[in-house]
């Protein structure tokens, strides 16, 4: 059986595989060791505002007592999200909440959604997997080099420093570098010409209330833009659009965000991008988004990358997890995607840990790789059919669940004020989450169509 396991990426795949593994190999004896290696420090781990946690990434967090962990740390628990109001931008109109709860209060599987700071998220995991003594983690470890055979794994890294061991996870997302070192070389990651375009700040940043208890979603047929309370006292707000952005904006922004450390050139990156989202959100019926975009500054940009289909996902003793594997194009958060691979490889691996790897690996692949080429396949489809018809993709139906949503009878040309009646059933896909959500657009056309054909809200 492999003692000595390492880990290279310490984001959510790579803590969730640690903690995991620690857990189902309890018995095999106190010379397991696993040793996580990332190339960030410890202080800029969690770095990209919030997350939401879907309830099937919530139960898996459960059984690993991460979920505890969070619920004790006061406002940096996050805050349980009963459902999303979604609303049309321009008019203003309430398309119906998406619910995570059914009419008990009770969340699906037990769980509903929650939306936490990703630095908590990280502290959390973290604290979890140091209560093991087999698990170790090293930061400021950047991979430059890995080797494999049927004997060792061999990484080596920039300060010059080399370690061995007799199992590589890659969990190193999207720009995975085991990847394309070692696993599948050449196989890049590919901007897939979506982008979020972020803030997250004290709600207190502007004067006007917020129309909304929880969190929401306005749509247009260029983008959707979300905002999301983050902590129970309602004081901290992640606000992201997410829409096409040009690449070229998105090298320019890197170029001037990272000369030198030049403040000035990060804040005229930071106003290009302030341009780009009050051009797509600046006009609507709510002041309070009208505001928040005219106080905000501070945005950033996250470019959504995938990987394409089909890459190899293991190689001797190498296998990827996560977005190192199968970044999507966008479709679904890939958290709850990145915790399920790395528990249920740790499932599969305690099961006969003697047992060669390539059987292991195997045996995982084939348990989750039909998964990820439907979900692919469908998005892909879906994504090309949008473009194709000039809107902003939109695959709300097949990210929902295995059964398709039934037309919107509710959806009519002349009504002007607030529909009451949700259009959407509840929720029943327990993988349901963020980007699900990002992208109604094609199933809200007809609403879309009529709302900014016929509503000019103030500036």
């Amino acid at each position: 059986m492999p003692r000595r396991i390492l880990i290279v990426g310490g984001g959510i795949a790579g803590l969730t595989a640690s903690i995991a593994l620690a857990k189902e190999l309890t018995q095999v004896g106190a010379d397991l060791d696993i040793t996580i290696y990332d190339s960030r420090t410890e202080h800029s781990m969690g770095d990209g505002g919030a997350i939401s946690l879907t309830p099937i990434a919530q139960h898996h967090l459960d059984q690993l007592g991460v979920l505890p962990e969070l619920s004790q740390m006061g406002e940096d628990t996050g805050i349980e999200v009963d459902e999303i109001d979604i609303y049309s931008l321009r008019s203003g109109r309430s398309l119906g909440p998406l619910r995570f709860a059914d009419d008990t209060g009770r969340g699906y599987g037990g769980y509903k959604s929650r939306r936490v700071l990703r630095s908590a998220l990280f502290r959390a995991m973290l604290a979890v997997a140091r209560q093991y003594a087999q698990i170790s983690v090293e930061f400021d470890k950047k991979l430059s080099s890995s080797s494999t055979n049927s004997n060792a794994v061999t990484l080596e890294f920039d300060d010059g420093t080399t370690t061995t061991g007799d199992l590589l996870l890659g969990c190193d997302g999207v720009h995975s570098a085991v990847r394309t070192q070692l696993v599948d070389p050449g196989n890049q990651s590919e901007y897939t010409g979506i982008s979020f375009i972020q803030s997250l700040a004290p709600a207190e940043r502007v004067l006007l209330p917020s129309h909304f208890d929880e969190s929401a979603i306005h749509l247009t047929r260029q983008g959707s833009l979300l905002a999301s309370y983050c902590d129970p006292s309602h004081q901290t707000m992640f606000v992201a659009a997410i829409m096409r952005v040009n690449e070229h904006i998105i090298e320019r922004y890197r170029a001037l965000g990272y000369t030198d450390n030049n403040i000035a050139a990060l804040t005229s990156a930071q106003m290009a991008l302030r341009y780009q989202v009050r051009s797509k959100f600046g006009v609507s019926a709510f002041p309070w988004i009208r505001e928040w975009i005219e106080e905000t500054r501070d945005w950033e940009l996250y470019p959504i990358y995938q990987v394409p289909q089909r890459g190899k996902w293991h190689v001797d003793r190498a296998l990827l997890l996560g977005d190192a594997a199968h970044a999507m194009p966008p479709r679904e958060e890939s958290a709850a995607y990145a915790i399920e691979d790395a528990v249920i490889f740790a499932q599969i691996f305690a099961q006969g840990p003697e047992r060669p790897l390539h059987r292991i690996f195997v045996e995982y692949e084939n348990a989750r790789r039909g998964l990820v080429d439907k979900a692919f396949d469908a998005t892909r489809r879906l994504w090309q059919s949008d473009l194709d018809k000039g809107l902003f993709p939109g695959n709300f139906r097949d990210c929902m669940s295995s059964t398709q949503l039934p037309p919107n009878p509710l959806l009519k040309e002349t009504a002007d004020g607030p529909i009451t009646e949700p259009i959407f059933p509840p929720p029943t896909h327990e993988s349901m989450s963020d980007l699900s959500v990002y992208t109604l657009t094609s199933e809200l056309e007809v609403a879309l169509d009529a709302d900014e054909g016929r509503t000019k809200a103030p500036l």
